[in-house]
């Protein structure tokens, strides 16, 4: 049987702090993203003033947040699954 070598820098899950700091900054990322998108929706607008072009912007960007919001939910939860097992949480 092979020997399993433990991590000498890796911490119980119990004592892992909260991961504010990360959120937070994913936080002002996402909000970023919407600044930038209002932007160009309005640069789009003034191109030739049709209500359809930043609509199709803001949507895009609309859609690129939900799915990443979704992705972020998804392994937020997959992880709290892997720690309520039991087991150490993985990146």
């Amino acid at each position: 049987m092979p020997r399993r070598f433990r991590d000498p820098f890796a911490m119980p899950h119990r004592d892992l702090p909260p991961p504010v700091r990360g959120e937070r900054i994913l936080r002002w990322i996402m909000v970023a993203l919407v600044v930038w998108g209002v932007v160009h929706a309005a640069g789009a607008w003034t191109l030739n003033y049709d209500p359809r072009r930043p609509l199709v912007v803001l949507a895009c960007v609309g859609g690129f947040l939900g799915f990443w919001a979704a992705m972020l939910a998804a392994r937020r939860r997959r992880l709290a699954h892997r720690v309520a097992d039991g087991g150490q949480p993985r990146e």
